[in-house]
């Protein structure tokens, strides 16, 4: 909702000022958890297969992926789909890179953001996927290591930018140090190591801390008060004082370490809010949520570029959305996510097995 607020502040006049810099860690905040919550699911499991885990992850985002893009085409004008260009940036070799995952590798805004622009943080995400059960081995005992690497990754990457004097802004598309490091999977590596470190630490010092519900309440107040202090009040100062190499870092993951704590306090839910939070209407929500992050901007623009319609009424906007996103859920996401991984699941068992399979998951 960050994401979303970010982008629709474009279209409607908030009667707040919150200032667009911060909101774009909702980004930040998605890597950390995610880090965060594949450590939790995967590192109890003795052996992780990969072929087994990627294809997974592929169920998860690539049926929204590709149902986003034939929303895109079909209800928005095609001069507002995409960029067009030549060579490289010929529309159909982006879409190409596009639905392939990996066009959040190539430095250029006419990349990162094209078709669904939203879509960069998944193809970003997805190379955090490939590296995973690499990161996961002995991660107990090695997420300091892993942790400090992915650090120096992004330092590196940094550096180079700064001798090779890349400027930070541009056309759509030239190489600039901002499309070279906000999307950039070595850069942002880091927020999704420290997801995992996190859960190393969580596990270790807070999930079996036994205190009182009102104890807890407390601790979850204080650590949303720190996230919402630290977003909307210190952090645009430090970024306004900082040099351009550290903005570079500070722009896309300014946020990840006090997202870190967050997580961390609200992973048990054991306080009032974190119970709040787990109210099944909520729960819908984040369950609906990559959907409602990879519609939104689409949205906006069928009302602004179809429809012709720039001031149409947030009770509007966001009652559609939410009607949208509950049916790619319902109808897209969920049914392809099962038919996948069930198909896959199949195709890799001996032949009584897939029997054996077919015979638990087809019911009486």
């Amino acid at each position: 909702m960050m994401i979303v607020t970010q982008h629709s502040s474009q279209m409607f006049k908030w009667p707040w000022s919150l200032g667009n810099l911060p909101l774009v860690h909702g980004v930040s905040f998605f890597f950390v958890l995610s880090g965060f919550i594949l450590a939790h699911v995967y590192s109890g499991r003795p052996q992780l297969s990969y072929g087994v885990f990627m294809r997974a992850r592929f169920a998860r985002l690539w049926p929204v992926h590709v149902f986003s893009i034939l929303v895109l085409c079909l209800a928005i004008p095609p001069a507002w789909v995409t960029f067009e260009g030549t060579g490289l940036f010929n529309k159909w070799i982006a879409l190409a890179f596009n639905l392939s995952l990996v066009h959040s590798a190539l430095p250029f805004a006419a990349y990162v953001y094209s078709w669904n622009s939203v879509s960069w943080s998944i193809s970003t995400e997805m190379f955090f996927y490939l590296a995973f059960p690499l990161l996961l081995v002995k991660i107990e005992r090695t997420w300091h290591w892993k942790l400090l690497g992915s650090a120096l990754l992004a330092v590196l990457v940094i550096a180079a930018l700064v001798l090779l004097k890349v400027p930070a802004n541009g056309g759509i598309q030239d190489l600039t140090s901002v499309y070279a490091t906000y999307p950039n999977p070595l850069v942002r590596g880091f927020e999704f190591c420290l997801g995992m470190a996190t859960w190393c630490l969580w596990k270790k010092y807070i999930a079996d801390l036994k205190l009182s519900v009102n104890a807890w309440t407390l601790i979850e107040l204080l650590a949303a008060s720190l996230c919402a202090t630290w977003l909307f009040h210190v952090f645009s100062l430090i970024y306004g004082l900082s040099t351009d190499p550290v903005r570079m870092f500070l722009m896309p993951a300014g946020s990840c370490w006090v997202f870190a704590i967050l997580i961390a306090v609200f992973a048990m839910g054991r306080g009032r809010v974190g119970r709040v939070l787990a109210l099944r209407p909520l729960v819908y929500l984040g369950e609906i949520s990559f959907s409602i992050y990879m519609l939104h901007q689409i949205l906006m623009k069928f009302f602004i570029a179809t429809l012709e319609w720039p001031q149409v009424p947030e009770a509007v906007y966001f009652s559609l959305l939410f009607v949208l996103a509950s049916f790619s859920y319902l109808l897209v996401e969920k049914p392809a996510q099962s038919l996948l991984t069930r198909s896959w699941t199949r195709s890799a068992l001996p032949p009584q097995d897939a029997l054996s399979s077919r015979a638990r998951t087809s019911g009486p």
